[in-house]
């Protein structure tokens, strides 16, 4: 890559960042299995689980707005270290799974803060062509850390399942000082930020909602980039608490086997694909992209109904392990879009309240995605879910190949961010 001084800078920092975030990565990844064995968590609590960090995300479109109005963007980071991070220190004294719901209740919360404000470091430092392979490194570094965490950890849980303290502890520190890096990155001062009036408090409760709803109404290929995600999130969210039981309850996994599967396999694609697919997707429209990473996970709940049905354990543990493989190699299309994508759509300045409005769009489906799961668990059965879960994402992945087709470009050359300009009637 050529990079120019501010981005070596930059990457610099995003990297060393990642690093420090791998602990946090590793938490999300194996929360649930601590919670179904070590906290004993009911299916309706597995349930809130799956539903705390959609619905944290609530707020987003309000720190996106902040961030936009902001030119002092270290502070925040800043805020994210101390209340979203280094909280988790207080997971010592974790004795049930409610408190352990409160806890990562702040950790996402905070998050939804820190996804758009990064994403505001590299709309405005990193340029176009070298965003999606950037940010491919940071997760295949952090991916790589995750792995030895998760296994490491999950051997420590055999041992003695109480170290998940321990755990919370790591994480807490560790995710303080991934933010407090984040908060050294210096804003490229060239870069054109628009003007911006200074709000009220009142303006700053309803401007942003108000600021949502027309950018849905006006950027018609974002709105429809926001529903084909929407898709593929009622799939992928309605499957969250249900994971979890199938491998505690139905396969009767331990944590080093769980870890495995979710911590160790399912995090492969990450590592190795993530720069090659990020440097595809600084290539391709957010459309076509889309529509072939949705199309490649539908693989993830097929293979898991597959092992359902399967009556030798060995064989549908073995069904399992490969759709986790799988599910790596998906998703870290659906990862590079979920947090680049959202970039191409916006204007100058515009990016921290773009993807504050997509996260906000997670939160939306967050509130009916896991009770849609738990209902046909406890209806129809866990097969049902996985069946389910299947179709949703195939019609994410038609809905978007059906607008990439209808996309207003003539040829792929006019679909590169380069030609941003010629695409996006916010400049």
């Amino acid at each position: 890559m050529k990079l120019s001084k501010i981005e070596k800078r930059t990457f610099l920092l995003l990297m060393i960042s990642t690093f420090f975030n791998a602990m946090i990565g590793s938490l999300s990844n194996i929360q649930d299995i601590i919670s179904k064995k070590a906290l004993h968590a009911l299916d309706w609590q597995l349930t809130l689980l799956a539903m705390v960090w959609p619905l944290s995300n609530f707020i987003s479109i309000w720190w996106g707005k902040v961030l936009e109005h902001s030119k002092h963007k270290a502070r925040y980071f800043l805020l994210v270290a101390i209340l979203g991070r280094l909280v988790l220190i207080f997971g010592m004294w974790v004795v049930n799974m409610n408190q352990f719901l409160i806890l990562l209740t702040f950790m996402f919360s905070f998050s939804s803060l820190l996804i758009p404000a990064t994403n505001a470091i590299y709309q405005e430092n990193i340029s176009p062509m070298n965003r999606g392979r950037i940010f491919g490194y940071t997760v295949s570094l952090t991916t790589l850390a995750a792995m030895v965490i998760s296994f490491f950890a999950g051997r420590l849980l055999d041992q003695n399942e109480h170290s998940f303290h321990m755990i919370l502890m790591a994480a807490g520190i560790s995710g303080f000082l991934s933010a407090f890096v984040l908060s050294l990155v210096k804003f490229d001062k060239n870069y054109q930020r628009p003007q911006l009036d200074s709000m009220t408090p009142r303006e700053i409760l309803y401007t942003p909602i108000k600021r949502m709803m027309e950018i849905l109404k006006t950027n018609k290929e974002f709105a429809k980039f926001e529903r084909n995600f929407s898709a593929y999130g009622m799939g992928f969210i309605m499957l969250q608490p249900v994971i979890p039981i199938y491998l505690v309850q139905n396969l009767q996994l331990n944590y080093t086997y769980n870890f495995l599967g979710k911590g160790i396999l399912s995090q492969y694609g990450f590592l190795i694909l993530s720069p090659i697919i990020g440097k595809l997707h600084d290539k391709f429209h957010p459309h076509k992209f889309t529509a072939i990473s949705f199309g490649a996970l539908t693989t993830y709940p097929l293979m898991f109904l597959l092992s359902y049905f399967v009556h030798d354990r060995f064989w549908a543990i073995l069904l399992v392990y490969i759709a986790f493989v799988l599910f790596g190699v998906a998703m870290t299309g659906v990862n590079i879009s979920w947090n680049m994508g959202t970039i191409f759509f916006a204007g100058k300045g515009e990016s921290p309240m773009y993807q504050s409005v997509h996260v906000t769009m997670t939160g939306l489906r967050g509130v009916v995605a896991p009770l849609l799961g738990l209902f046909l668990l406890r209806t129809c059965g866990i097969a049902s879910v996985f069946l389910v879960a299947t179709l949703f994402l195939i019609l994410a992945s038609w809905l978007s190949r059906r607008d990439y087709k209808n996309f207003q470009c003539k040829s792929e050359v006019e679909c590169v961010p380069e030609n941003l300009n010629l695409l996006n009637p916010n400049g």
